[in-house]
Order: C-alpha cells, then structure tokens, then sequence
C-alpha cells in the first residue's frame, strides 16, 4: 500500500474527508514531501478521496511538477493561499478536514478556518506522524546510504581531529566530506571538545584540541531526503582521570539497549535500560536526555525511547540509541546509533567503531 491509499484509508477511519497540510518557509517541509513528492519550502497540501492538491506559488509551481504527481494549483500574486483552498474544500464537498496543530501558528489555522466558513477543522496530528513512522523498504535503504556517507565522511576525517585543530575547523571538514560523497549535512554538526564536550547540543567553536582532550562528534548525512545521525566520543591522545571509567560506562548502557530493543518494548522501558547501567555507575544525575528518537526524513521524529514515551516500539521503526554523560566542567561522552527495530531484535545501521578511539 503506497502512502496516499495509506492516508485515505485513516482517512475513512477517522471520517474525515480531507487532510490539509501546511508548509510556510520549511515549517513541514518534510511532511509535505513524504505525502506529494514536492521538496520545496512553501505549499499546501490537500489529500481526499476525491482528489490530491497541492498549492504553490510562481516560486516553486515547475518544480512541483516535476516532482509531485498531486493536481497543482498556482497562487497567483495577491491571492491568499487560504482562500484557494477554501474553493477546494468548498468545490468537493470536503466538510470535515483534519490538519496538524503542531505544524501551524495559531494565527494562520485562524486564518484557514475564516476561509473556510463551515468547514470543520479537527486535529489529527497523528495521521501522517504514524505514518511516517514506519519505514518502507526503500525508505530503510535510504537511511542506509545516509548512514554509509556519514561513516565514510567520518573515517576520512579522522586525520584532522588532532591536538592544534579547532573545533570548527573539524566540523567544516566533515560537512566537506559529506558532499563530497553526494549528501548534505543532516543538521548542523557538533564538535565540542574538552570541557566543552558536556554541552549535549553545543556549537562548534574556535576551541582547540588539546592534548588529553575527549572530541564529542555528533552528525548525519541526508540523502535523497532522508537522515543518519551518529555520535562518536575520541580522546586525542590517553585519557586521564576518570574518563576512560566513564566512557566504559556509556559503551555498556549503549550496548545493553541495543541488546534490549526490538517490537513490542514500551520506549520508556528501553530507556531505563540505559539509565540503569549509569545510574549503578554513580553517575545517573549526568544522563539528563531521552535514550533516542525516531529518524528518517526529519533527524528527530516519532517514535522516541524517552522516560515519558508509553508507546512500544513497532517493526519498521528507525530510531537513535544514544545514552551519554555529560559531567559539567569537565568532559561528555555519548555514543550513538541508528537502528531499524525488527520482531524479535533490532538492525544495527550504523557500524563505525564503538569502543575508545584514542587518536
């Protein structure tokens, strides 16, 4: 089943006679691509069993068809985007449209409802997120591309994370490796090194290496509209005080996890596999994130494997496994992977080395 009859038949479930998505400068641009095929940064899409639309402007209306097979509707200068769709809802029939509350500014679906008078507008943020959820086999071989780049892209980069060389001068070489193999930079890269290296999220800066430094990389590659996201800890040259003991406890709650997941297990219990290891280390006050979360066309989507995700894990879901320890002042570590949940285990996509590299 392709992802539109997917759609029309939760549509028929939910008695909806539409679903209306909304992409303004990239705020669902993933989600408008998984449905239409159009990768552009502005469109509104509209799928019923009465017809697929999609709307854009002068900007995007060619490469909307050459990318998507929906019937295209061009908003012409000084028209509202709101009211053309009011004109679809209206010429069809279409009542009751579901649409994505967390994809919409308050003002804009205001906007929308206006438009469409007697049109009832029900929140379905679920619809295309289940979806999506779920890789297809092509979907899995993407990612897997995705992953292959980043690795590669990695492993050539190894000779320039060395005492000397700055944080961003690594980043820049990395995100250079990527496309040179044919990606982009899945979202922007971290590099953060030292002391720097307990900022989870932290940008990369004009810190340089030192020697006894850990080195906390964590990117991916996007490929053909789908990411890999992977984090790897180095010490550039021996690792002193605590951190070879620390990182030995990460490489253990990681393991353990991957050990643990498969379909059918609640995300929140995986999770707490990884805690417990930490924890039982001493160090649980250090491991403040969620395990992992869902991977595909966006770096983080459904589903996740946090403390607050009741949900189990499904065949066919991608997710991250990705614990850490971030001690402040003095270093972090994280060691992340992609995998692809199966019935009674998982499929490990990411293969770079996992164990202590000291360069």
């Amino acid at each position: 089943m392709d992802i539109i009859e997917a759609l029309q038949r939760r549509l028929q479930e939910e008695s909806l006679d539409a679903m209306l998505l909304y992409n303004f400068e990239s705020s669902n641009r993933s989600g408008i691509a998984y449905v239409s095929g159009f990768s552009g940064s502005f469109a509104v899409a509209i799928v019923s069993h009465k017809g697929n639309f999609l709307i854009t402007d002068s900007r995007y209306y060619t490469q909307a068809a050459q990318e998507s097979t929906f019937q295209l509707v061009k908003l012409e200068s000084g028209e509202k985007v709101e009211d053309l769709a009011a004109e679809i809802f209206s010429h069809h029939g279409m009542k009751k449209v579901g649409f994505e509350s967390d994809k919409i500014t308050h003002a804009r679906f205001l906007s929308f409802s206006r438009a469409a008078g007697d049109v009832d507008f029900v929140e379905s943020n679920s619809l295309v997120t289940d979806l999506r959820a779920v890789k297809s086999a092509e979907e899995i071989e993407r990612i897997k591309e995705a992953v292959r780049i980043a690795e590669e892209s990695l492993t050539e980069t190894l000779n320039v994370i060395k005492a000397g060389k700055s944080e961003v001068e690594i980043a820049a070489a990395l995100e250079y490796e990527i496309r040179k193999r044919g990606g982009i930079a899945a979202f922007s890269t971290i590099v953060v090194s030292g002391e720097r290296s307990a900022l989870v999220h932290g940008t990369p800066s004009e810190r340089k290496i030192r020697e006894g430094d850990f080195v906390l990389i964590d990117f991916g590659a996007k490929y053909l509209e789908y990411c890999s996201d992977i984090t790897r800890t180095f010490c550039v040259g021996s690792p002193g005080g605590k951190m070879a003991e620390v990182y030995e406890v990460v490489y253990r709650a990681q393991k353990n996890a991957r050990q643990s997941a498969q379909a059918g297990v609640i995300g929140k219990d995986l999770h707490h596999v990884a805690q417990s290891v930490i924890e039982e280390a001493g160090y649980g006050e250090y491991f403040g994130h969620g395990l992992g979360h869902g991977l595909g066309m966006d770096v983080h989507e459904a589903p996740g494997a946090s403390p607050t995700n009741d949900k189990p894990l499904k065949e066919g879901n991608v997710i991250t496994i990705e614990p850490g320890i971030y001690i402040p002042g003095e270093f972090g570590v994280r060691i992340e992977d992609d995998v692809v949940i199966r019935e009674n285990g998982i499929e490990v996509l990411t293969s770079f080395e996992r164990e202590l590299m000291v360069l």
